[in-house]
């Protein structure tokens, strides 16, 4: 049986079913469900009152996650990495690399390259689930990440080689319950990450 959550009691409305359901087509469409156990969990969605109800009608299905992205982890809880989603591949060779304004943040971003710049601003990103692991395999080039208020950053695992350096002038979120981005992998040969929060 799954672990109940802090909010599992708390209500939903017609938002968060149409988006079980949303969720459930997507799972669907894939494959993870036949149509009748398809059609017994729309059910179930479509009456469900609480947050903890609509869990369960998305429970084992690789979509799970994304239904309450607003959702808080419970101390100490890993959110499990996605298996078998390759990541966004960003490449700056020589290059500056910008992603600003409505662009998709995916579950996993590979950022790779020498000499160049990577600027990614994540205020308007729309993210397509309640967390980004972004791996740093960069040699003399510059990492700049622009945050929103609610976004937090974990960046323990990037090693540092060379005099490169990570900058945190971003600081805590404004407020609870954005998006968390974690950064690991390498960064070498004088290279920087800048994060700042807007």
């Amino acid at each position: 049986m799954a672990e109940s959550l802090p909010d599992d009691d708390l209500r939903v409305g017609n938002p968060e079913r149409e988006r079980a359901i949303a969720l459930l087509n997507d799972a669907f469409a894939a494959g993870y469900l036949e149509i009748s156990e398809f059609e017994e969990r729309s059910l179930v969605a479509y009456s469900a009152r609480t947050r903890g109800e609509l869990r369960g009608v998305l429970a084992q299905l690789p979509v799970a996650g994304q239904l309450f992205p607003d959702a808080v982890a419970r101390p100490g809880a890993m959110v499990p990495a996605p298996v078998g989603v390759a990541p966004m591949e960003i490449e700056a060779d020589w290059t500056t690399v910008r992603r600003k304004g409505l662009w998709q943040v995916p579950a996993r971003l590979l950022i790779i390259g020498s000499w160049g710049t990577i600027d990614l601003n994540f205020v308007k990103a729309e993210f397509l689930g309640p967390s980004v692991d972004i791996e740093l395999q960069v040699s003399v080039s510059t990492v700049k990440l622009m945050l929103g208020a609610d976004h937090t950053i974990d960046y323990g695992d990037v090693e540092s080689i060379g005099w490169s350096s990570v900058k945190d002038k971003a600081g805590p979120p404004k407020r609870p319950g954005g998006q968390v981005i974690r950064l690991y992998g390498a960064i070498s040969g004088m290279s920087g990450v800048v994060i700042r929060r807007r």
